[in-house]
């Protein structure tokens, strides 16, 4: 039953979605209405919902309307972005995407920008920003649309706006980026020569000079297993840095990702939950990957009994560097990883996330299952991994033909 609730509206239970419900309307600094939809799991949760959103709109009209965006910007981050609210990569990643519009548009009150300056501010950015000014992808100018939009549409909730004057703008077009991947005979090839550790010499003009003592051999095959782990399990980098031995089921056979080890801007290495909900799962791995994992194991603990006190592998990981902290992803690409892929003659346009790619369409053009393979890479849905694998799919739906015609096939 729906209730009254201080003649603005009525508070009632949503069938649909199990939740409280108020339509509250409001006043914008234009003096048009709007609504506002607020919920929560009981009637007590929404009441207290609905003082927080009373208080911010209070709290917005003793901010003066004439406020920057540079301004808003701050404020916003702060409240609604910043940890606890977003992970910190996220909240990182708004701050230094918006941070690109403050030198040229930051100073500017929020209700003086319209729609045409903001169409040629991406367009400058595009044709000129960046630190040299080489231009910044129309990608990266996309994402920074997008996160001003969710910025201005905020500043619209607390009364500090009437229009969000992104809407009009046009997103820039966007290359698809090339997936890059490794066939079958490259693969072996490159694990090869990985696991042998002949590519530590690929572009060095004197190779005598190369240490090889414990410390680069252990290095060594650390580095074949977590490229051997990834090819097999289509893992991301940070999950392959933050996985632990507790992780590994050497009797079922399989991985648990549970966390994953990030660099950020302001945190060396940070651990943090997977990148959404559904990269929390667990990955099955073949017997030859895992009787590697199960050797490095015994050859990582005798190595750190050779090290003793300054091996301190504190979170019992899988991939460390000689002294049991975690992998250094620039240290890993730079020395290890571009030698590897050159040494095996690979592209050079070939990435470490390229291996992610590699195993999804390996497994796709043998036949597995679309929604194994999407849920061994972690993805929301198979709707995320056939827009990304669309080419995949593409190139098998040409033998199809093919294969109904051998299934009819009455001569064999």
């Amino acid at each position: 039953m729906a209730k009254r609730i201080r003649g603005e509206g009525s508070i009632f239970f949503d069938e649909g979605k199990k939740l409280w419900t108020l339509v509250k309307t409001y006043d914008l600094p234009n003096g048009e209405k709007k609504q506002k939809r607020i919920t929560g799991k009981t009637e007590k949760a929404l009441r207290a919902n609905i003082a927080k959103f009373e208080e911010s709109l209070e709290q917005a009209k003793v901010i003066t309307k004439n406020i920057t965006l540079e301004k808003w910007i701050a404020e916003w981050l702060d409240a609604f972005v910043k940890p606890p609210v977003l992970k910190q990569k996220t909240y990182e990643n708004y701050r230094d995407r918006l941070a690109y519009l403050l030198p040229l548009i930051g100073k500017r009150r929020l209700n003086t920008l319209t729609t045409k300056e903001l169409q040629d501010v991406f367009k400058k950015l595009y044709a000129e920003g960046g630190a040299k000014n080489q231009g910044l992808a129309a990608h990266s100018v996309n994402r920074i649309r997008s996160y001003l939009k969710t910025a201005l549409n905020s500043a619209i909730e607390h009364g500090l706006l009437a229009k969000n004057p992104v809407n009009a703008t046009k997103r820039l077009a966007e290359k698809k980026a090339e997936i890059v991947v490794m066939n079958e005979q490259e693969v072996r090839r490159f694990l090869a020569i990985a696991k042998d550790g002949s590519y530590i010499t690929f572009g060095i003009t004197n190779p005598q000079y190369i240490k090889n003592n414990f410390g680069t051999q252990y290095l060594r095959k650390n580095y074949y297993n977590l490229v051997n782990l990834a090819l097999a399990t289509g893992m991301r980098c940070g999950e392959l840095r933050g996985l632990s031995w507790d992780c590994v089921d050497f009797v079922a056979g399989n991985i648990k990702v549970e966390e994953q080890l990030v660099t950020t801007n302001d945190y060396a290495d940070m651990y943090d939950d997977p990148k959404t909900y559904h990269s929390t799962r667990t990955i099955g791995i073949d017997k030859a990957v895992l009787d590697e994992l199960r050797e490095f194991k015994d050859y990582q603990n005798q190595y750190a009994e050779l090290l003793g006190d300054r091996f301190l592998n504190e979170h019992n990981l899988i991939f460390t560097n000689t002294f049991g902290k975690p992998v250094s992803y620039t240290n890993f690409r730079k020395r290890c990883f571009l030698k590897m892929i050159g040494a095996a003659g690979i592209s050079s346009r070939f990435t470490i996330h390229c291996m992610r790619h590699t195993h999804a369409t390996l497994l796709l053009k043998a036949g597995v299952n679309i929604s194994v393979v999407s849920k061994r890479l972690g993805h929301s849905s198979t709707t995320v991994t056939l827009n990304i694998y669309a080419h995949v799919l593409e190139e098998m739906e040409k033998t199809a033909a093919d294969a109904w015609g051998k299934l009819l096939d009455t001569d064999e």
